[in-house]
C-alpha cells in the first residue's frame, strides 16, 4: 500500500546520494591533498639536503679538483719548457696524465720547482680536501665511504709524512707518494657533483609544480 508521496521520497533519495558523493569526494580530496603535502615535504627536504651536499662538500671538492688539474698542467708544461722538449700534454686525457710526465726529475732546478709546487700548491689543496671529507662525512653520497676516497687519503697521508721526514730529519725519499694517484677519486667526485646538480634541478621543478597546485587549491 502506498502511504507516502513518491516525489518527496525521490527527493530524499537524491539528496542522500548527492550528500554521499560530496562526502566521498571530500574524503578523496583530503587524501589527495595529504599525499601532495607529504610529497611536497619530502621534495623540499630532499632539495634542502642536496643543496647542502653541493654547497658544503661536493661543490668545494669539485672546484679544488679542477684547480689541481690546471696547476698540474701548468707545472708539467713548465718542466717541459725547462727541458727544451715538445710534448703534446693537452692532448692527453685527464686519466692519462701520470707521474711519468714529471719523473724522473733531471736536476736541482727541477727538484726545487717540484718541491715548491708540493708545498705551496698540492699539499695545501690536499689538506683542504681531507678536512672536507672529515668534517662533512654525513654529506657523502651513499651508505659507505667509497674506496676511492680512502685511496686518496692513503695517497696524501703517506706522501705528507715522507715529505715531513725529509724536511725535519733529512731522510731522503722519492719526492712522491708511494701510492699511485687515485684518478678514480677525482672522477667519482666530479660525477657525483654532476649527478647532484641534476637532482637539484629536478627537485626545484617539482617544488615549483607543488607550489602552483597549492596556490590553485
Amino acid at each position: 500500500m502506498n502511504t507516502g508521496n513518491t516525489g518527496f521520497t525521490a527527493t530524499i533519495i537524491t539528496t542522500a546520494i548527492t550528500t554521499a558523493f560530496a562526502v566521498v569526494a571530500g574524503i578523496v580530496n583530503h587524501i589527495m591533498s595529504g599525499n601532495r603535502d607529504r610529497e611536497n615535504q619530502q621534495t623540499s627536504a630532499s632539495l634542502k639536503y642536496t643543496g647542502q651536499q653541493l654547497e658544503e662538500l661536493y661543490g668545494p671538492l669539485a672546484f679544488l679538483i679542477w684547480e689541481g688539474r690546471r696547476t698540474y698542467t701548468d707545472l708539467a708544461e713548465k718542466l717541459i719548457e725547462m727541458r727544451g722538449k715538445k710534448h703534446i700534454f693537452d692532448s692527453l686525457k685527464v686519466g692519462e696524465k701520470n707521474a711519468h710526465i714529471i719523473f724522473p726529475l733531471r736536476d736541482e732546478e727541477e727538484i726545487k720547482l717540484w718541491i715548491f709546487w708540493i708545498e705551496k700548491d698540492a699539499f695545501p689543496r690536499h689538506e683542504k680536501i681531507k678536512e672536507l671529507l672529515m668534517a662533512k662525512t654525513h654529506l657523502i653520497k651513499g651508505e659507505i665511504m667509497p674506496d676511492s676516497y680512502l685511496d686518496f687519503l692513503d695517497y696524501h697521508n703517506s706522501w705528507k709524512i715522507e715529505h715531513l721526514r725529509w724536511q725535519e730529519q733529512q731522510i731522503e725519499y722519492s719526492w712522491k707518494s708511494k701510492f699511485s694517484f687515485p684518478f678514480k677519486f677525482e672522477n667519482d667526485i666530479i660525477e657525483t657533483f654532476t649527478y647532484l646538480k641534476g637532482q637539484q634541478a629536478n627537485f626545484l621543478k617539482l617544488n615549483r609544480t607543488y607550489t602552483k597546485i597549492a596556490n590553485k587549491a
